[in-house]
């Protein structure tokens, strides 16, 4: 029991610190807007780079550890991390040099959030490695939280330079924390059977694993509207701020911003709680549902007051992140022997793909309604990222409603 909750705790505290630089742009969009002179779409390709980053390097990453040990590919994408972090603090210089160091970073989170969640589960047995996925997953919003609040906090007393330095030393920390946890705790015989037949590239089994794919085309939606709102979030915040006639926000907004983030982790836990005691693909459907009302409702709150919107903002949040863990626990529930690594990789693929789309389409929007001071603008960028949770209620009607459900609620229930 001392050796699980060392390898569960480690593997949660390594996940939040291979995420120092997550938001460490989105915390400083608009300083460095205005500094390198970007438009709000090329400030949405720059966040997007990340999660393009991601994107291109998940197929590999991912579907490497069905065939090598998954630490080492984690332990890699560490070592990534601190090297984008202290490259953008030291090369970056504009929208092409960004675009190339937040790819960089993107990889690096190919490398550890999903290859994480694999060496976790498959270290445990079935019912605990089921009922750990929402708290694996919930600690991404950790991470995500702790990066804008030591991004904000760090930039306001040294300069955005530092706190892109600062960024590259989490995932060092994240790799040792990962290698302790995970010390004198095998894999379980369960889950290493290999794919020794088939080239880790070779995705086709998972597109043939139905049960798993409407949880990979929900997962797309969902990372839209997430990593929409997250890129966007302290840019709309200060944009309500100033609205309002409020003093100069120094770094009120990248904490409110930390805060909002930090009070939606719970969301991903009890949605997944709540999705064992019910038919899982309706309570998806219905969290998402309601996301897409509360992302107009957010639009509205902007026009009233600094406190009706930032209310907004954390009820979105909460309703964003609500989903999250039902949505992982599906997929790995679906997921079959010796495919586990490719499952995950075309489950982040498909999902980061998503999540790249979301902050250039509000990017997009911000550009043709004026700019990221025009109420216009925002109007119609809340919506473009509220977009990508109509998407995941749709791939949710061709969810499996049997055998799978019955497992999970069964496996987690005991």
């Amino acid at each position: 029991m001392r050796e699980r909750i060392r390898l569960i705790t480690g593997l949660q505290a390594a996940g939040i610190l291979a995420m120092t630089g997550f938001s460490t742009f989105a915390s400083l969009l608009v300083e460095l807007s205005r500094l390198w002179h970007l438009d709000p779409a090329r400030a949405g390709w720059i966040a997007s780079a990340y999660l393009v980053g991601y994107a291109v390097g998940v197929p590999v990453l991912v579907g490497l550890t069905d065939r090598i040990d998954s630490r080492a590919v984690y332990a890699g994408g560490c070592a990534i991390g601190f090297l984008s972090g202290a490259g953008f603090a030291s090369v970056a210089s504009g929208f092409w040099s960004a675009v190339a160091f937040r790819a960089i970073a993107g990889v690096s989170l190919a490398a550890t959030y999903m290859p994480g969640l694999r060496i976790l589960t498959d270290r445990l047995p079935s019912k605990a490695r089921i009922r750990s996925v929402p708290y694996y997953t919930a600690t991404f919003g950790i991470g995500v939280s702790l990066s804008f609040w030591m991004s904000g906090w760090v930039a306001q007393r040294y300069g955005w330079q530092a706190a892109f330095y600062a960024s590259g030393l989490g995932p060092v920390v994240a790799a040792i924390t990962m290698f302790f946890g995970t010390s004198n705790t095998p894999v379980g015989t369960e889950m290493s059977v290999p794919a020794v037949t088939r080239n880790p590239l070779d995705f086709r089994p998972v597109f043939k694993n139905r049960d798993a794919l409407a949880y990979v085309l929900a997962y797309g939606g969902h990372a839209w509207e997430l990593f929409g709102f997250r890129a966007w979030l302290p840019a709309y915040l200060l944009f309500v701020w100033t609205r309002f006639g409020a003093r100069n926000p120094g770094a009120t907004t990248t904490n409110l911003a930390s805060v909002i983030t930090i009070a939606s982790v719970p969301a991903s836990i009890l949605g997944a709680e709540f999705a064992m005691r019910w038919s899982r693909s309706r309570e998806i459907r219905a969290v998402a549902l309601a996301s897409v009302a509360v992302g107009f409702g957010t639009a509205v709150a902007g026009t009233f007051s600094v406190a009706l919107a930032t209310l907004a903002l954390f009820l979105w949040a909460f309703a964003i992140s609500a989903d999250s863990g039902a949505l992982t626990a599906g997929a790995v529930t679906a997921m079959r022997p010796g495919e586990q690594g490719a499952t995950l990789a075309v489950y982040s693929l498909v999902g980061f793909v998503g999540g790249a789309v979301g902050p250039i389409a509000a990017g997009a929007a911000l550009s043709s309604g004026g700019g990221l001071d025009m109420p216009l603008a925002w109007w119609l960028a809340l919506p473009a990222i509220a977009a990508g949770s109509a998407l995941t209620a749709l791939a949710m009607l061709f969810a499996p409603h049997g055998a799978h459900e019955t497992e999970y609620h069964e496996a987690a229930l005991e």
